[in-house]
């Protein structure tokens, strides 16, 4: 088997891997009850918190795990699981970076997504119903603290 080969199997074995723990959270996270009991959003803000924190560390398990193979037929595959790795920690660097400056504007459970991209941007509050004030406080953060264009954030209330 050649070495391009190799590094695709590889990384399709990953990007599988990855597809497949994503579905599993949002499949185990769906069914998490109606949204009228407040203990259950607030339940949902840290599940959702946890199961993203597994998700990420079992993708860095599997980057790192790429990055450890010896042999120079695996230069490729690693180059791309380091880059694949630092897009990873780039946006949890960001989500907690957008988090605790949101919550310091007044939001008390919310939860920050950054695709690995880095070009979209998700935001859940626990709030009935945002303001147009809320939705403007909201944007200004993410426009001071990233370069993602506003067509590209998503703002939603719980």
């Amino acid at each position: 088997m050649s070495k391009g080969k190799k590094v695709a199997i590889i990384l399709s074995m990953v990007a599988v891997l990855a597809i497949a723990a994503v579905v599993n959270v949002t499949l185990l996270t769906g069914n998490k009850g109606n949204g009228d009991d407040p203990a259950v959003e607030t339940g949902f803000f840290q599940t959702s918190k946890l199961d993203r924190q597994t998700t990420r560390d079992y993708e860095i398990a599997e980057l790192n795990a790429i990055l450890a193979m010896e042999g120079d037929e695996y230069a490729e595959a690693r180059q791309s699981a380091l880059a694949k790795k630092q897009s990873i920690v780039d946006a949890m660097e960001t989500e907690m970076l957008l988090e605790t400056l949101l919550k310091a504007q007044g939001f008390e459970n919310v939860l920050v997504t950054v695709n690995a991209a880095g070009d979209s941007v998700s935001v859940i509050v626990d709030k009935d119903e945002l303001s147009r004030e809320d939705t403007v406080r909201i944007y200004n953060v993410i426009a001071t603290e990233t370069t993602v264009s506003t067509e590209y954030v998503k703002i939603l209330s719980v």
